[in-house]
């Protein structure tokens, strides 16, 4: 290789080498975006793909010997093919952006762009069975042919263009810097396509796509900073709601309304109340600043002083059950408590003859662990809970709270009649 050869060569190596670190990197915090990230995550693969192939073709280029034809035929094949393909992979991530931005309005112009790729693919394997863009000479160089000038260039153009015309259109929905890397994405390869067709030993075309590919990585991980900030604040302005449900007034004046009882009729009783009821507002009092998640052990010795305490003030009104067969993993503080306190709610004013019963189970499903919280009570209408108006603020708290301390998910089902069941899922 000359020296320019060895720059370029440089170049790409250093490119396909930041596109699969880039793309353990989205890898890692593919929570926050699991969809978007996927698909920026093909686009990086895409490019460090698009920029090895190119370093073998500039590295055997030249070579008398049957193995480096060969090399350098198929490595030239699959530049076009990847320089073709990263153009939808890239519009698959913009249109997932303004789908995300939008609240939900779908794009399906990312159809076209892989209709494009899908002909830019027939006519490189076209090309292998009779080469009338380029083929590869016996001593591995790179030959023009008649239709090299506009074929290859002429898809480009026009899935960029595309691209172009849906971002300005939507652009609306986008931030400053994804704006600035969906503009990157569509000019700088334009410019290398240009370029090429004049200068075709270079390759301007593959380094622009992967600065632009580059930009939009870091449009991504900027996404995802936004996301960390609007996390705590989510978080801290849940930690004041918790901090009002956990220190209800009503429980703690009924529960030493029932202490008084019991000093006057079962002394012994009354003491156990208070080591239950003492225990209980340590917990919380320990927990209530609690950032992290916490062991599922201790939530249920928080859930199982407070059932001690209801059952004792219901009597025979109250049934608890509980199946825990599963121990080893996280929930967030007072999550099942907050569950259990509306199943007691629900399964106690539920008009019903029966007792009010309350089961708590938690298994391992796979590769996930599953908190159950059911009642017998007379259930509601899970709509109301997409309402800001009529939602319960402990169920909307419990669900974010899982979502982002967790990154589970927390599912409600209920039916008139019948009772309530809440499941939180929690990933390994």
């Amino acid at each position: 290789m000359d020296i320019r050869q060895t720059v370029y060569f440089s170049i790409e190596m250093w490119g396909a080498f930041f596109s699969l670190i880039a793309a353990l990197t989205i890898l890692l915090t593919r929570h926050f975006d699991k969809s978007g990230a996927r698909k920026l995550m093909l686009a990086m693969l895409c490019s460090a793909a698009l920029m090895i192939c190119d370093c073998m073709s500039i590295w055997f280029r030249g070579n008398i010997s049957e193995n480096s034809h060969i090399i350098e035929r198929w490595a030239t094949f699959a530049v076009y093919f990847f320089s073709f393909l990263i153009i939808p992979l890239s519009a698959q991530y913009v249109s997932q952006i303004i789908y995300k931005r939008s609240g939900g309005f779908k794009l399906y112009w990312e159809f076209i762009e892989w209709g494009i790729f899908i002909f830019g693919a027939l006519l490189l394997i076209a090309n292998e069975i009779y080469p009338f863009i380029f083929y590869i000479d016996d001593a591995s160089r790179f030959i023009r042919m008649p239709f090299f000038f506009w074929l290859p260039s002429l898809i480009g153009f026009i899935g960029i263009l595309t691209t172009m015309a849906v971002a300005l259109v939507y652009s609306k929905y986008m931030m400053k810097i994804e704006r600035a890397a969906v503009v990157s994405f569509l000019t700088l390869p334009l410019a290398g396509i240009i370029i090429k067709l004049f200068n075709p030993e270079t390759p301007f075309v593959t380094i622009a796509i992967v600065i632009s590919v580059i930009i939009l990585f870091v449009s991504y991980e900027t996404s995802y900073v936004q996301f960390l900030v609007e996390k705590e604040k989510i978080l801290s302005e849940e930690k004041l709601k918790l901090v009002n449900q956990q220190m209800k007034p009503h429980f703690i004046f009924n529960t030493l309304t029932l202490i008084r009882f019991q000093c006057k009729t079962a002394p012994n009783e009354a003491a156990q109340t208070v080591t239950e009821f003492s225990n209980y507002l340590r917990d919380i009092t320990d927990y209530m600043t609690e950032e992290d998640c916490i062991s599922v052990e201790a939530e249920l010795d928080i859930v199982k002083n407070y059932l001690q305490i209801q059952s004792k003030r219901f009597g025979d009104g109250i049934k608890l059950e509980y199946d825990i067969e599963e121990t080893d993993f996280d929930v967030p503080p007072f999550s099942i408590q907050t569950l259990v306190e509306n199943s007691i709610h629900h399964g106690l004013n539920s008009g019903k003859k029966d007792k009010g019963l309350v089961r708590i189970s938690t298994k391992k499903h796979g590769r996930n662990y599953i908190v159950t919280v059911e009642d017998n009570g007379k259930g509601f209408d899970t709509s109301e809970l997409n309402n800001t108006g009529k939602s319960s603020v402990g169920i909307t708290n419990t669900r974010h709270r899982v979502e982002i301390m967790c990154k589970g998910e927390l599912k409600i089902e209920s039916e008139q009649g019948k009772g309530t069941r809440a499941v939180i899922v929690i990933p390994e």
